[in-house]
């Protein structure tokens, strides 16, 4: 998966379940500040991510992914394996 399909999908995820215009999803937004989402929300997506990109982590792996790009990276590593 490359990495542009890896935030196509992500803006997917936050457009459809948390109302997110993709517009706003850029790698430098921060999930708390740009984006708003809040600590029930986080929960929630890291939910939609597993179950989207297929993969299991715990929650304290995604403890220092404040912005989209952490994250895209994170989403592509644990595909890659």
């Amino acid at each position: 998966m490359t990495r542009d399909e890896v935030q196509k999908k992500l803006a997917s995820i936050l457009g459809e379940s948390f109302a997110i215009p993709e517009a706003k999803v850029t790698p430098e937004a921060t999930f708390r500040g740009t984006l708003g989402l809040d600590s029930l929300d986080i929960v929630d997506l890291v939910y939609f991510l597993q179950k989207a990109f297929d993969f299991e982590a715990d929650l304290d792996d995604y403890r220092d992914l404040h912005t989209v790009a952490k994250l895209m990276d994170f989403i592509e590593a644990q595909t890659a394996a």
